[in-house]
């Protein structure tokens, strides 16, 4: 079958650390793509964040994360792609990861979130697709998703409440951050 087109955007991140990051989608007939290039990060996961929502909102059920120009994600972004797959088991849904590198792989792996997302999943409906898929992606500039500093602390902190939530092990690695995180909240 044919891949059916419905938007595409890209998001350029100027205040990431890494100037050279960029969020890029499609809403394809079976899935939503998000590919990230540069650094998956704690200033680029609202952006993902905000399309995956939108696409939850409008009765999708497939996420699929592009990590193949990924140098790298944080726990931030992770945990982001964790509250999408929980939120998408309920209705069936799912988040799968495309051509992860070593280290991004290594990342998930290390948070056990190889058991939430379908890593590489070989009846994936995008299988056999992933060059045209590209080719399709992002070609408009918007701006990307800033939130302001409330907003990102809570971002964080709720990224890694559910890391924390998926293992013992998770909620001690975190602890610390969380704690922070609440404290900073209380501040503000």
């Amino acid at each position: 079958p044919a891949l059916l087109l419905l938007l595409f955007i890209r998001f350029p991140l100027s205040n990431n650390v890494n100037n050279n990051s960029s969020i890029l989608f499609g809403r394809f007939d079976e899935f939503l793509w998000i590919r990230c290039s540069g650094r998956g990060s704690f200033s680029n996961s609202p952006t993902v964040k905000s399309l995956g929502d939108e696409y939850i909102a409008s009765g999708g059920r497939l996420i699929v994360i592009d990590l193949e120009t990924c140098s790298g994600i944080d726990s931030t972004f992770m945990g982001t792609l964790a509250g999408l797959a929980r939120r998408l088991m309920p209705i069936d849904g799912a988040v799968q990861i495309a051509s992860p590198s070593e280290r991004c792989l290594s990342a998930l792996e290390s948070l056990g979130l190889d058991a939430l997302l379908s890593i590489e999943p070989p009846t994936a409906p995008w299988r056999g697709k992933v060059e045209q898929i590209r080719a399709n992606l992002g070609t408009e500039t918007t701006p990307a998703v800033h939130l302001d500093a409330r907003d990102q602390t809570l971002h964080v902190l709720d990224s890694h409440l559910t890391l924390s939530e998926l293992s013992e092990e998770n909620e001690e690695k975190f602890r610390n951050v969380t704690d922070c995180l609440k404290d900073e909240l209380k501040r503000q």
